[in-house]
C-alpha cells in the first residue's frame, strides 16, 4: 500500500509538472504571436522556440517559428521547422503548399512538385496546390502544363475568380488570346476590381492587336486609383507602344529637305550632266531597337512624291514632266548601327537625257515599313517623314 501511495504522489507530481510546462509553452506561444504582430521577427521566433523545448509535440509552435523565420529571412531554420510539424502531424496539407512556395522561391522546383503532390493526395478538394503549380509552371514557361493544372482549379472551384486568371494567364501564354479573352471575362466577372485579371485581359486584346478594346482596359485600370493598377496601366502602354521614326538627324544627311522645287543642279553640280546619277542620304532616329534585318531589307521602304494631307502635296500638284524620274523608289541600300537606333538610306537621284530634271525635296516622301527587336510592326502613325511636315506622321 505504502509503494502505491508513493507511487500515486510521483505520478502526480509528473502530471502536474507537464501541465505546468504546457501552460508555460501556451504562454510562450502568445508571447512569440504578439512579437510576430509587432514585426519582431527573431524575437517571435525564440519565443516560440522556447515553447518547443518546452513542449517538442506542440506542432502549431513548428509552424509559427517557420513563419516568423521566413520573416527574419531564415529559410533553413523555417524548412526545418515545417519538415518537423509534418512528421507530427502528417495530415496539413496546407504545410506542404507553405514548404513548395519556399522551394519555388528558391528556384528547387523538382522538390515544390513534390510537396504540392503530398498535399493534393491528402486533400484532393483543395484547389491551393493545383493553383501554386500551376504558377510555378507559368513560371518556369510551361504554360501547356500550367493550363492543365489551372482546369483542375476551375473544376475544384468553378466560383472562384483566381481560377479564370489563372487559366487565362496560361491560355495567353500560349498565344491562344481568344480562349483566354473568354476566361478573363468570367474572373473579371466573379471578381470585381481584379487588376491582375483586368491587365491580363488587356494585354490579351494588345496581342490580337485589338487596340480599342485593349485600351478599355486601361480606362478601368486608371478608375480603381491603386498603385497596383497604376502599375498595370504603365505596363498595358508599354506593351502596346509601336516602334516609331522620331526623326531625321539632317546634319548627318546629304539630301536637303529644306528646298522647294529646284533644278537638280541645286542638290549637287554633279547632276549638270545630263543621265548622271548622284547618291544621297538620310539618317533616321528610330525609338526602339529595330530588328536589323528588317530595318536593312530595301522592300520595306518606299520612296515617293507627297500625295496631300499630312505629307503636303508635291510640287503644288503640277507634277511636271522634267521631275518624272527624278528619284528610285526604294533605296540602293540601309545601313543600321544598333547601337544608336539609327538607320541611314542610301538612294540615287538620276537626271535626265537632257539636263533639265527638278525636284521637289521637301515633298519627297520616306517610308518605313518594318519590325522591331520584339517583332512589333513600326507605328503607322510615325513610319513617315519628308521636310515639308518636318515631322513624322
Amino acid at each position: 500500500m505504502d509503494s502505491f501511495f508513493t507511487e500515486s504522489k510521483i505520478f502526480t507530481a509528473l502530471t502536474s509538472t507537464q501541465n505546468t510546462r504546457d501552460s508555460i509553452a501556451v504562454t510562450a506561444v502568445s508571447s512569440g504571436i504578439m512579437q510576430y504582430q509587432k514585426g519582431n521577427y527573431k524575437a517571435a521566433a525564440s519565443s516560440f522556440k522556447q515553447a518547443i523545448s518546452l513542449k517538442p509535440d506542440y506542432v502549431d509552435a513548428y509552424n509559427y517559428q517557420a513563419m516568423a523565420d521566413l520573416k527574419a529571412g531564415n529559410k533553413k531554420s523555417a524548412i526545418n521547422a515545417y519538415n518537423i510539424s509534418l512528421k507530427l502531424d502528417r495530415t496539413q496539407d496546407d504545410v506542404h503548399v507553405k514548404l513548395a512556395n519556399i522551394y519555388i522561391e528558391d528556384k528547387n522546383y523538382i522538390q515544390a512538385a513534390k510537396e504540392l503532390k503530398a498535399a493534393s493526395k491528402l486533400n484532393p478538394s483543395n484547389p491551393l496546390p493545383h493553383y501554386t503549380l500551376g504558377l510555378m509552371q507559368q513560371q518556369t514557361d510551361k504554360p501547356a502544363e500550367a493550363v492543365a493544372s489551372f482546369k483542375q482549379v476551375v473544376r475544384l472551384a468553378p466560383k472562384d475568380g483566381n481560377a479564370y486568371y489563372g487559366l487565362g494567364a496560361a491560355l495567353s501564354a500560349q498565344g491562344k488570346y481568344d480562349e483566354a479573352i473568354v476566361q478573363l471575362k468570367k474572373a473579371t466577372n466573379l471578381k470585381r476590381d481584379f487588376a491582375p485579371a483586368i491587365f491580363e485581359l488587356g494585354n490579351a486584346y494588345a496581342k490580337q492587336g485589338n487596340t480599342a478594346k485593349a485600351k478599355e482596359q486601361i480606362d478601368v485600370l486608371t478608375k480603381l486609383q491603386t498603385t497596383q493598377a497604376d502599375g498595370f496601366v504603365a505596363d498595358l502602354k508599354t506593351i502596346m507602344a509601336q516602334p516609331k521614326i522620331s526623326f531625321v538627324i539632317k546634319d548627318q544627311s546629304t539630301f536637303n529637305f529644306d528646298m522647294g522645287t529646284v533644278p537638280l543642279v541645286a542638290l549637287d553640280t554633279s547632276l549638270v550632266k545630263p543621265g548622271s546619277k548622284k547618291e544621297f542620304t538620310v539618317t533616321f532616329q528610330f525609338d526602339s531597337d529595330m530588328d536589323t534585318n528588317s530595318v536593312t531589307s530595301i522592300t520595306n521602304w518606299k520612296i515617293s512624291k507627297a500625295g496631300g494631307s499630312s505629307a503636303g502635296l508635291y510640287d503644288n500638284g503640277l507634277y511636271r514632266s522634267t521631275d518624272r524620274a527624278v528619284a528610285t523608289t526604294m533605296p540602293d541600300r540601309i545601313m543600321y548601327n544598333p547601337t544608336n537606333q539609327q538607320a541611314t538610306v542610301v538612294f540615287s537621284i538620276f537626271q535626265n537625257a537632257s539636263g533639265t530634271g527638278t525636284i521637289d525635296p521637301s515633298h519627297l516622301t520616306f517610308q518605313f515599313q518594318g519590325k522591331d527587336t520584339s517583332g512589333k510592326i513600326v507605328d503607322p502613325n510615325a513610319d513617315q517623314y519628308n521636310g515639308w511636315a518636318d515631322k513624322t506622321f
